[in-house]
């Protein structure tokens, strides 16, 4: 089994490639609060949205289109 399908925490483009939406837009969703997500790192740059936060989201028709 792939190591990253048992990571709880995700990157913005596994993010993405899951909604099949932009980078952009899952960036947009973080800035927003339609996604939750942490910042990690030294300065605090780098983003993971947790797992279950895919679940949580319902993205509108909108954005899938």
């Amino acid at each position: 089994m792939d190591a990253r399908a048992e990571t709880e925490w995700l990157t913005v483009r596994e993010v993405a490639e899951h909604f099949r939406v932009s980078t952009r837009t899952i960036t947009r969703w973080v800035n927003t609060g339609e996604i939750s997500s942490t910042r990690v790192g030294p300065a605090g740059r780098l983003v993971r949205i947790h797992r279950s936060a895919l679940t949580a989201h319902n993205p509108s028709v909108s954005a899938a289109a």
